[in-house]
């Protein structure tokens, strides 16, 4: 995974990157050790990179870890309404390829998949155009409800508590990982409520 990760920040020339992975929480943890350690430096990351790691939010609530919002893309400045799961929504619409391709010779399967995901690229590439002025246009809006519904909220509150937050919150976010700050999102005394735990 290393490896990969490495290979591909080659290619990218931005220095804010936000990494976004089912097992961010543990992969990231000792990642800057293991970079020290054994990257070879023909992958090693460009000076002033600054990497956030990320879970992408079907997978976030499956964790159930205390103090878990540093890798929540509701905490993350900049990721607007990202959820990070697009690699995973190529996998229900091609689950029946399993079946109609089982009996097929290795070629022909790997041609007829590679068919149906150039297929699904091409659909996705051709109306990226669309798709972005339509998230664009609802993301206007929704900022300017979300803009007034904290001014209204802010002024109805102490000038000096709302600093008090805001400075809370700025630090917080401002903050490279590990965090080590007080975290204002975090919940004391709250549990998780799984599924499971609702059926007992």
């Amino acid at each position: 995974m290393d490896y990969i990760f490495g290979s591909t920040l080659q290619h990218v020339l931005v220095p804010l990157i936000v990494i976004s992975y089912d097992i961010a929480c543990q992969w990231f943890t000792n990642l800057f050790k293991r970079i020290d350690s054994h990257w070879p430096q023909e992958i090693l990351l460009r000076p002033g990179t600054q990497l956030t790691p990320a879970i992408p939010k079907l997978h976030e609530p499956m964790h159930q870890t205390a103090n878990h919002q540093g890798y929540s893309l509701n905490y993350i400045p900049g990721v607007g309404l990202s959820d990070c799961e697009c690699p995973e929504r190529v996998w229900g619409p091609h689950n029946i390829l399993g079946n109609a391709t089982k009996t097929q010779g290795p070629g022909s399967r790997q041609d007829v998949l590679d068919d149906h995901f150039g297929y699904w690229n091409w659909c996705k590439y051709i109306s990226l155009g669309p798709t972005l002025l339509r998230r664009y246009r609802s993301a206007v809006a929704d900022r300017n409800i979300q803009r007034e519904g904290h001014r209204s909220l802010s002024e109805s509150l102490e000038k000096d508590q709302v600093e008090k937050w805001e400075k809370m919150c700025t630090e917080w976010e401002g903050q490279i990982h590990p965090k080590t700050k007080k975290n204002p999102y975090e919940t004391e005394g709250v549990s998780t409520l799984t599924v499971v735990d609702a059926w007992k």
